[in-house]
């Protein structure tokens, strides 16, 4: 089963992220909120009857295990990790991890586009070339995501730029030292990841990201996971196989890098 087309994939592999709609279902995703509302209300006293109860944003740090929750997980969009990361290289593990919930971060702020926070998943880990720890990143929708509403804030093509940074290290980074580097020049070329509840952007662990201001629209649920690789990516492969994951980082290593335009913001973690 084909799910993304070869446009998806060039978008993956020159922007670092690409969209597949329809991952899970409208309906599923609603019971899925359901679980995160009730989650908040435990650990925080947050209720979606109540306003007065909702801080600017909240993060539920744990998989919920829940049947609702699980069933999002399907297998179109398990077709889609694999085509990325390469048919039988995924680690197959299938559960939303980190819930960002997001009612109005950054209403006030007067500037587009947000200059704090800005990272890439995967502080549990030592960040390499070839590193199998996270594989993609993974954002799922659970609600809809308008212009404004408060989506994923990304850099197109930042994912190059850390992959040569990695290479130029091949000991390893710390997650805090890949940041220093990789953000030691501004960054540009910025799109908020908007899409309907049940949309899934698959996207290159290396691109950076940080959350958008949400100036309107009912509080914004999203999931961000991982897709393991059971084994180091690899950048020789005998028979040419690579992956579009590998033949991103590839890509990056072979071109010439462009200096930043007059447009480019300086942005920090």
């Amino acid at each position: 089963m084909k799910v993304l087309g070869a446009a998806e994939i060039a978008a993956f592999v020159e922007q670092g992220f690409c969209l597949l709609p329809g991952a899970f279902d409208g309906e599923a995703a609603r019971e899925a909120c359901g679980v995160v509302w009730r989650r908040m209300a435990e650990k925080r006293g947050i209720r979606e009857d109540d306003p007065a109860t909702w801080p600017a944003a909240y993060d539920i740090e744990e998989h919920l295990d829940h049947s609702a929750v699980r069933a999002t997980f399907t297998d179109r969009l398990a077709a889609g990790i694999e085509e990325l990361v390469g048919p039988g290289r995924w680690t197959g593990f299938r559960n939303w991890g980190l819930w960002p919930v997001n009612f109005y971060y950054g209403r006030a702020e007067t500037s587009l586009i947000p200059t704090t926070g800005w990272h890439i998943d995967g502080n549990w880990f030592t960040h390499t070339l070839d590193c199998p720890r996270q594989g993609l990143l993974v954002i799922g929708l659970f609600t809809d995501v308008a212009a404004g509403g408060g989506g994923t804030v990304v850099a197109v093509g930042s994912h190059r730029r850390t992959a040569r940074m990695l290479a130029a290290h091949p000991e390893g980074l710390t997650h805090r030292a890949l940041f220093d580097l990789v953000l030691a020049e501004p960054l540009e070329e910025f799109v908020e990841l908007t899409g309907a509840a049940g949309d899934v952007v698959l996207a290159h662990p290396f691109l950076f990201h940080t959350r958008g201001y949400k100036r309107k629209g009912p509080p914004r649920v999203i999931s961000n996971t991982e897709a393991p690789l059971r084994a180091p990516l690899c950048f020789a492969r005998p028979d040419g196989a690579y992956s579009p994951l590998e033949e991103s980082v590839r890509a990056a290593l072979t071109e010439e890098p462009k200096p930043p335009s007059s447009g480019a913001i300086r942005c920090r973690f």
